[in-house]
């Protein structure tokens, strides 16, 4: 499984295992289920359009500086998270709520493996050839 990937399975794996978690065990919000599918699906929808809207403002303009790659990271962090809690609500899920927290940071570190990837792909050269910007694991 690519580096890419794992975050993918990751992320659909842990969201619809406490969906279903929470429905099996009755750990549900106490909100009127025609609300919270409403206010959830459009959670979830504003969540996906503007993870939309990133997508193709990345793909038509380039960022040219390291802050822009940085800014369009957490601004899709920010959408998927705003997806994931669509979802918590849709079905009255606490535990989902939880994982949508929780895979905050997952979503932070593939960003940033990305962002050096990427750096490597601009420069052409490892990542090594800058230590004082690249973190060492002991």
């Amino acid at each position: 499984m690519s580096q890419a990937n794992w975050i993918i399975f990751l992320h659909v794996a842990a969201v619809w295992l406490s969906v279903i978690t929470s429905q099996v065990a009755g750990w549900t919000l106490s909100v009127h289920p025609y609300l919270s599918l409403a206010l959830g699906v459009m959670m979830w929808a504003l969540g996906f359009l503007f993870n939309l809207r990133l997508i193709a403002s990345s793909r038509s303009g380039a960022a040219t500086h390291a802050t822009a790659h940085a800014r369009r990271s957490y601004q899709r962090i920010a959408a998927r998270t705003i997806m994931n809690l669509g979802i918590g609500i849709a079905f009255r899920s606490w535990l989902t709520l939880l994982v949508a927290g929780m895979l905050i940071p997952f979503y932070a570190s593939a960003a940033r493996q990305r962002r050096n990837y990427l750096d490597y792909l601009r420069t052409g050269m490892l990542s090594d050839a800058f230590p004082h910007r690249v973190r060492r694991h002991q």
